[in-house]
């Protein structure tokens, strides 16, 4: 890599200042600070009046200054020291402390000025001529600003250089020159101890290029990435649009691997505290940054829900899993009374548990902490006659497809069963609100594990009938979700890690994507939302080729296809090459949210629900594997048993990454 060596020999002078012991005292004891500006107000009064009267002072002029010149110097010093400018650290001044000093400055002079307006001829002495009350105004403030900006330059100059001595400057190339770059480069300009030096920015406004950001021009368009990099040796591009669109994205990605350069990105606008970008927090792009549409900015409707679960008692199942802990998450910065985190899995209690306790804190909501399988009508009684929850999100659910395919009876027992019990324990205790996440392997189900989450939609649809409005009850469908415990994501990086093979099941095999965040956030939408049963949706942009995704994970490893085969392996048990959001029949609509749509129940026979639900669990009892599928394939939900067939052959699948 290139690399930009710092010259030991610019202004040596500066730097040996600072191993001065007498000028790090003056710098650095405070009443050696308030004797310079001492010093610097005295010298400003007295040439004010030289300049104004062309030449020393005599008489009157002469007098009046001798007279008043202690009492100038002592009144700025005291004035600085009540307003606690000693208090600020100079080798950090900034504009901020200058504009603060300038006001300080002017008190003083206010008064000269209000005793020459007020007794403009007796007694004499006291009329300072007006020319003189700014010249002096302007020279103290520049004075003592000047001192403040020369023991920055001292401190930082000398910082350089020993930071140089043990390593070299990378040349780094800032993508977008809106408030995230300008908020990056300040940090950078700061932070001389990271070895940085910001050659430029790209920006594809027209109106920037050319125009010059704190001493930093903006050099072309991002298209002309290739040419920039190769003339300026850039080492690193930093990625600063805080909400840049995935094909820019895309763009920035191929033109810099293609030259070997690395590439950072600034954090998503919503994770930038305080209006600053911190150059530690750059972290690499990942796979979510390049999903097919732009992700969605949760915060503003975290906003608009928060009143429908201030005070509240929320509970959520399936709560040790990804989802369910983010979405414990997201729900205690709601201010809640409290969130009873539920699932059967021991381990993933714990680990939620721990992960949630610094934002209970933080929030100051009680979290309490329940393993509990909600197979268990007596043990789900117990816990909801403690807490009595208001709201319940239902996350708990077996999901893995080729897993329930071979284990029938236990995602009946799990994602219906349980379900069922639920159900009943909201209606028995008048349950406000209740949300199940469902997916869209529901949609004309061709697995089992899809089959037992199309059947538990209809249930929450019967019960939201059956309560006519007596309790809000709703179903979320997702895609997949990036990130989440057992998804193609984790799955990938595992492998890739691994040296490869990457394993796809079919070259053609699509998903929608949403990241874990997104997922959260439609679940409490829908608890807001949501009312007689409906299915709600998020709009996910166009499907991802999973073979498209694998190449992508390559790249973003730093590996290309001669490093990483990708390995076709053919579709399992119940897979289906594309899956669906809707049945055709729902008829989605927009709510009043941006992205979200509402799909209202369709017509079925829930009066006979309840028989078709007291078969399968009979049947999932018996261990009746087989009969459980016929039982599906009878109950008018869509459900057919996948055709595809497998390919024949396990062949080696050369990923083309561009400049692999």
């Amino acid at each position: 890599m290139n690399s930009v060596k710092v010259p030991r020999d610019i202004h040596p002078a500066i730097a040996e200042l600072e191993k001065v012991p007498l000028i790090r005292a003056l710098m650095l004891v405070r009443g050696m600070q308030m004797l310079l500006d001492g010093v610097v107000t005295g010298f400003s009064f007295v040439l004010a009046h030289v300049l104004r009267l062309d030449g020393w002072p005599t008489g009157i002029d002469s007098q009046r200054m001798l007279l008043l010149l202690p009492y100038v110097v002592i009144g700025r010093v005291v004035i600085n020291r009540v307003t606690g400018i000693y208090r600020r650290v100079w080798r950090y001044t900034g504009l901020s402390d200058a504009l603060y000093l300038a006001a300080t400055t002017g008190i003083v002079s206010i008064v000269l000025m209000a005793l020459r307006i007020g007794f403009p001829y007796y007694p004499s002495y006291l009329a300072v001529p007006i020319g003189i009350i700014v010249i002096e105004y302007f020279g103290s403030t520049v004075g003592m600003s000047s001192i403040r900006v020369f023991r920055r330059l001292m401190y930082e100059h000398a910082k350089r250089l020993d930071t140089s001595a043990a390593s070299s400057i990378r040349t780094v190339l800032l993508a977008g020159a809106g408030d995230a770059g300008i908020m990056t480069l300040r940090e950078i300009s700061a932070r001389r101890d990271l070895g940085m030096h910001v050659c430029g920015f790209v920006d594809d406004d027209e109106k920037k290029i050319g125009s010059i950001i704190r001493g930093v021009s903006v050099l072309g368009k991002i298209s002309d990435l290739p040419d920039l990099i190769a003339t300026y040796r850039v080492d690193q591009v930093i990625i600063t649009m805080a909400s840049a669109p995935r094909k820019t994205l895309r763009r920035i990605l191929d033109s810099c691997q293609l030259l070997n350069v690395h590439v950072k990105i600034v954090p998503g606008l919503y994770e930038i505290i305080g209006e600053r970008v911190s150059v530690s927090r750059l972290r690499p792009v990942q796979i979510e940054d390049l999903l097919g549409r732009d992700t969605i900015d949760i915060n503003a409707w975290l906003a608009d829900t928060k009143p429908y679960y201030v005070g509240k008692r929320v509970m959520v199942t399936g709560g040790g899993g990804s989802i369910g802990r983010e979405l414990c998450r997201q729900v205690a910065s709601l201010s809640p009374a409290s969130i009873i985190m539920v699932d059967k899995d021991e381990n993933g209690v714990f680990e939620s548990d721990r992960d949630l306790s610094a934002l209970a804190e933080r929030y100051n909501v009680k979290v309490h902490s329940v393993v509990c399988d909600v197979k268990s009508e007596h043990r789900l009684t117990q816990i909801f006659d403690r807490y009595r929850p208001h709201i319940v999100f239902h996350a708990a659910a077996h999901k893995h497809v080729p897993l329930m395919e071979q284990n029938a009876s236990e995602a009946v027992l799990n994602n219906i069963v349980g379900t069922l019990e639920l159900l009943r324990s909201c209606s028995r205790y008048e349950v406000e609100r209740c949300v199940m996440v469902s997916t869209d392997k529901a949609v004309n189900p061709s697995s089992i594990m899809g089959a037992t989450k199309r059947v538990a939609e209809l249930m929450f649809q019967a019960q939201a009938l059956k309560l006519k409005g007596r309790g809000h009850y709703s179903c979320v469908r997702f895609g997949n979700v990036l990130a989440s415990r057992g998804s193609v994501v984790p799955i990938f990086r595992q492998q890739i890690s691994n040296g490869g093979p990457v394993t796809v099941t079919h070259p053609e095999m699509t998903r929608y994507f949403m990241t874990i965040p997104e997922a959260a956030q439609l679940i409490i939408q829908a608890g807001a939302l949501g009312s007689l049963g409906e299915i709600f949706l998020l709009d996910m942009g166009e499907p991802v080729k999973v073979i498209d995704l694998a190449r992508d994970m390559i790249r973003l490893s730093g590996l290309t296809s001669a490093d990483i085969d990708i390995k076709i392996i053919g579709l399992r048990s119940g897979e289906k090459l594309k899956e669906e959001l809707t049945i055709s029949e729902e008829g989605a609509k927009a709510t009043r949210f941006e992205k979200i749509y509402s799909a209202p129940p369709i017509k079925y026979d829930f009066d006979g629900l309840s028989t078709w639900i007291e078969r399968l669990r009979f049947l999932a009892v018996s261990g009746d594997d087989e009969a459980i599928a016929q039982v599906f394939e009878q109950m008018g939900i869509g459900f057919h048993r996948s055709e595809t067939p497998r390919l024949a052959e396990n062949k080696a699948f050369r990923s083309s990454v561009p400049g692999g």
